[in-house]
């Protein structure tokens, strides 16, 4: 895969530098949708001396070519999806993870349907989900469990208590 971005870099009349190759190397070995700091960290370990903006500007470079999409998943939480397949990605709100949805849901005959109806020729899908994972949503019934029940441990009884409590934290108390 590795070989796919270096291509790419090749094709648009660049340079292939030993560290655009690194940034590469490492693109093609995850199995991840890695930010730019998680690639700028694994690619450091391996090459003390590429910089910050070296693996930025790759990366930069390599999205503005198309060989990997940019996926925001809120302020500051910049992915890159490196599988230009087809496919749904799920975005959570809370831990900002991005992960594939494993199934077929037909978007080759999406991609159709956008080309019939607009006459846009779409080159790749991709779909963002947005929402909460799991352990996402378990963490927040623990939190508001953890509210109501008060600091003392004991759930509130009364509809007086509960718009007490509600008051307290719309007010800041």
């Amino acid at each position: 895969m590795s070989a796919r971005f270096i291509e790419t870099l090749k094709r648009a009349g660049l340079r292939v530098t030993s560290q655009r190759a690194a940034v590469c190397e490492f693109l093609s070995k995850t199995n991840s949708h890695p930010t730019p700091s998680q690639v700028y960290e694994a690619v450091h370990r391996q090459h003390p001396e590429i910089s910050q903006a070296t693996v930025y500007n790759t990366l930069n470079t390599l999205r503005d070519l198309g060989a990997i999409i940019e996926i925001s998943a809120g302020t500051e939480h910049t992915h890159y999806e490196l599988d230009a397949s087809p496919h749904i990605n799920m975005v959570c709100l809370r831990c900002h993870q991005v992960t594939d949805l494993q199934e077929n849901l037909a978007p080759d005959m999406l991609m159709d349907s956008i080309f019939q109806n607009s006459g846009f020729r779409a080159t790749t899908l991709q779909v963002q989900v947005t929402g909460f994972c799991p352990d996402c949503q378990q963490a927040k019934r623990e939190e508001i469990g953890r509210w109501l029940r008060g600091p003392k441990g004991r759930p509130e009884r009364s509809a007086a208590g509960l718009r007490r409590k509600l008051d307290a934290r719309v007010s800041g108390a």
